[in-house]
């Protein structure tokens, strides 16, 4: 009899051996739904479906309204789309939650900029100049301003040349890091003493 009870205590062990891996995966789908939401949403903005990863944000933004990464995305899938107005109030909600989120900075200056509100787009790009750790990105941004100052009012074309050139010259620098990160020997700490994701601020989430 006692065997019989060993051989069923032993069963029941390697059943909860076999199950706990997928207690443990469908505990933590349930408590990261909405991460899981926003990471969908981040892979759609960055392959150019800006109305999937839209449609991502404004689901994730319905269950936690408090995501800032949510907002900054939904801001820059706005943005992409030409909805420079709805883009500024996204980013601008964003930048009152995290007034040190580089990407919500970057863009809501952007967005001001295409509009042709050049003090505000000045104010939050001289920010984003101030948050970013790249040298080439901060030049960048510096002649971007010195271009505004002595150029004020800027044509409809102008603005959208240097809105453009300003996100070109972040995206190429932030793909450079991130391949420098990718296949460093790691942990890679990069020139800064430790992993900066500088402009895709919502990719540390």
């Amino acid at each position: 009899m006692e065997m019989v009870d060993e051989r069923n205590e032993n069963r029941l062990t390697m059943t909860v051996h076999r199950c706990y891996p997928v207690l443990l995966a469908a505990l933590a789908f349930a408590i990261s739904g909405c991460a899981t939401t926003v990471g969908l949403g981040q892979a759609a903005l960055r392959e150019g479906r800006y109305s999937e990863a839209a449609s991502k944000f404004e689901t994730a933004l319905t269950e936690h309204p408090e995501r800032t990464d949510a907002l900054v995305g939904l801001g820059i899938a706005r943005y992409a789309q030409g909805g420079y107005g709805e883009a500024a109030a996204h980013l601008s909600e964003a930048v009152s939650q995290d007034p040190k989120r580089a990407d919500a900075q970057l863009y809501l200056g952007l967005s001001h900029l295409e509009r042709g509100d050049e003090g505000a787009a000045a104010e939050h790009l001289r920010t984003f100049g101030g948050l970013t750790h790249s040298a080439r990105v901060t030049r960048q941004v510096d002649d971007a301003l010195q271009l505004m100052r002595t150029e004020h009012p800027l044509s409809p074309q102008s603005r959208h040349f240097i809105a453009a050139s300003l996100e070109s010259i972040v995206k190429s620098e932030q793909e450079l890091h991130d391949a420098r990160w990718a296949y460093a020997p790691w942990p890679y700490y990069g020139h800064y003493g430790y992993y900066d994701p500088f402009f895709w601020g919502w990719r540390s989430w």
